[in-house]
């Protein structure tokens, strides 16, 4: 896969990667049909609890299929959601599994409501070292750090190379082919990074063009603006080091050569995508061709 291009919170300090973000604190049958007829490719699912929580319903592929509405579902954290988020992730979209990217020690600060008859997956795509995620640890390395884009950068290719996210986005492709009924829905943080590269994946997988990956991946910065700019403004009352602020600017976004530098990583090191998928993530024709059977129209 060549590069791609652009149309048109917990921060974890130290050595470790700061790709948590920040964060703040009866629907019938015909409804849901509805619904489903009318999503967005890409529109965010308005909850109370939660921000960059999207349906990948409507996307096309390179063969002119459709991404099935209300069956893969792309997130950030949950800890927040309230009954009427639950009612309407359960009724209108038919969760039936959720995929949690997060740490040990992510999850335990923040963990997951227990949703009935909804199957939960811990599935750690990062290695927790238990780094500090006070503000002012968070101040003092964002200081030290010349490039604060290139720390993303070499976070991305790590999704690539380290065996642990390798391990982690295998068995999230694994839970995707063992799904038969209802939508997965998979998260991180801030739903950006983990997420953003797990969904690039998938999407590569059903064959969804480069163009539409990369502008789905940057959507993560539109519908967490507002939270973002919380982060920074809060941020900007403690520090008026212009370092200190770019830097947590570049972590909070998503940019273009923030996923770039994971798909280069995979020409260096297979050649392709599909090379990836096979031989990085051990997914077969079969396996492919099974996605696309159970998720595509």
């Amino acid at each position: 896969m060549n590069k791609f291009v652009t149309v048109t919170g917990v921060v974890v300090v130290g050595s470790s990667l700061l790709l948590a973000g920040c964060g703040p604190t009866d629907v019938d049958t015909l409804a849901a049909k509805q619904t489903q007829t009318q999503v967005k490719p890409g529109g965010q699912i308005k909850l109370d609890g939660a921000v960059n929580i999207r349906d990948l319903g409507g996307y096309k592929t390179t063969d002119g299929k459709t991404i099935k509405s209300h069956k893969l579902i792309r997130a950030a954290e949950l800890a927040n959601l309230s009954k009427s988020d639950i009612k309407k992730l359960t009724s209108t979209y038919g969760l039936a599994e959720i995929i949690d990217f997060r740490t040990d020690s992510e999850v335990k600060a923040k963990p997951d409501p227990v949703i009935k008859n909804v199957n939960y997956i811990h599935d750690s795509i990062m290695k927790d070292n238990g780094s500090s995620t006070s503000a002012q640890d968070m101040m003092a390395s964002l200081a030290k750090m010349d490039n604060p884009e290139q720390f993303l950068i070499d976070a991305n290719k790590s999704f690539v190379t380290d065996q642990q996210a390798i391990d982690g986005y295998k068995l999230f492709f694994q839970e995707l082919l063992a799904n038969k009924d209802g939508s997965v829905l998979w998260h991180c943080t801030a739903g950006k990074d983990r997420t953003g590269f797990g969904t690039a994946l998938l999407l590569a997988a059903l064959g969804v063009d480069q163009k539409t990956i990369m502008n789905d991946y940057l959507l993560s910065n539109k519908y967490r603006e507002t939270e973002n700019q919380k982060t920074l403004d809060a941020l900007a009352k403690q520090t008026d080091n212009p370092k200190v602020l770019a830097g947590m600017k570049a972590i909070l976004d998503v940019r273009p050569a923030y996923l770039n530098a994971a798909f280069d990583e995979i020409n260096a090191k297979y050649g392709s995508t599909d090379a990836f998928l096979k031989k990085g993530l051990g997914l077969t024709n079969k396996d492919i061709k099974a996605l696309r059977n159970a998720y595509l129209q």
